[in-house]
């Protein structure tokens, strides 16, 4: 029976910027010990000037080792929603510190991005949280991305935009391996390439599905897996957005039915994505990815299958080998006894 109790408040930031969420300097230092963020960027003049957080000069390249670091120590994943008695899943900047520094978990996109935009904020960077529509061209089931691949969800994803000496910059650490894993210009046409061979591009336009051309434009971010010499590339699309800022009201309901509607595949698959950074702790170059019951590993062109799981013992263990994510007995039980891999 539907609860009937009367709610005394409701989700919203706090009116005065001084009580909005902010993470101390002991939290951050902690989180960067977590990231493994370089030594060099522990020595960047941001941390000791706040201002320098809105210029390129400082700002940028703090930004990029951020990104880097994030992606490839803190994973996107949804295991709450099967390794858990709960089933839920919390918005919380105190709760979502606590995952991901902490017990030094990983979430799904919400998660990270309203996390990693606490940190920004905390830096003192000027962050704008916003919102997309995941193309179905992502969808994980064939038959969507078979007859589909031109349309897009609902709301249902979040991203940051971070400005820089007045320009603004996408900054999203919450789509996984398809996502641009790196903060590049709001800035329709832009190009570059993100995890080599694979390029990425931003357009703003009008989707197939919308009434006009002409109010009606997204910015539209798109990837290309094999660019070739003649420029002739097939560009997938991955996720379109809006400038407009979003709230965590917003994200209540967005996070609310990715979680719990039944043809979300969050709630059907267990996944988990975490970057590879080079050697040099400079560039990411690829990314390992367990859905369901495989675990894949992608460097530049070259992918392979690093491990089948059989059983849920397996993937328990796989999952704290490589991922580093230990769950305890709690957690296990979380996953119903003879449930089947995939």
């Amino acid at each position: 029976m539907a609860s009937t109790s009367v709610p005394t408040s409701l989700t919203q930031l706090p009116l005065s910027d001084e009580d909005r969420p902010r993470y101390s300097q002991t939290q951050l230092l902690d989180y960067f010990t977590r990231i493994q963020l370089p030594q060099k960027y522990l020595n960047s003049p941001l941390l000791a000037k706040k201002l320098y957080a809105a210029t390129k000069e400082h700002g940028l390249p703090f930004l990029h080792a951020l990104v880097r670091s994030h992606t490839c120590e803190v994973p996107f994943e949804n295991l709450e929603l099967h390794y858990s008695a709960h089933k839920t899943i919390t918005l919380d900047p105190t709760d979502l510190y606590t995952k991901i520094v902490t017990r030094q978990r990983g979430g799904r996109c919400m998660e990270n991005n309203t996390f990693f935009a606490t940190v920004l904020r905390s830096l003192g960077f000027e962050v704008r949280n916003c919102g997309g529509r995941v193309s179905r061209a992502m969808s994980p089931y064939p038959e969507v991305r078979r007859n589909q691949a031109a349309t897009y969800d609902g709301w249902n994803h979040m991203l940051n935009i971070v400005k820089l000496d007045g320009q603004w910059y996408v900054v999203d650490v919450g789509m996984g391996s398809m996502g641009p894993n790196m903060p590049y210009p709001l800035e329709d046409g832009f190009e570059t390439t993100s995890i080599a061979p694979r390029k990425i591009r931003l357009q703003l336009r009008a989707i197939s599905e919308s009434y006009g051309n002409h109010s009606n434009k997204l910015w539209c971010y798109s990837v290309c897996h094999d660019p070739t010499e003649d420029g002739e590339n097939v560009w997938i699309p991955t996720y379109c957005f809006t400038e407009t800022e979003f709230l965590p009201q917003d994200y209540e309901i967005m996070s609310w039915f990715t979680s719990t509607h039944p043809r979300s595949f969050f709630t059907k698959s267990v996944t988990s994505t975490k970057m590879i950074m080079d050697e040099a702790q400079e560039k990411i170059i690829g990314n390992v990815t367990l859905f369901e019951a495989t675990i894949r590993r992608s460097i530049g062109s070259e992918r392979e299958v690093m491990q089948e799981c059989v059983t849920e013992d397996e993937r328990v263990h796989a999952l704290k080998d490589v991922f580093h994510i230990d769950l305890n007995d709690e957690e296990r039980e979380g996953i119903p006894a003879g449930r089947r891999l995939g």
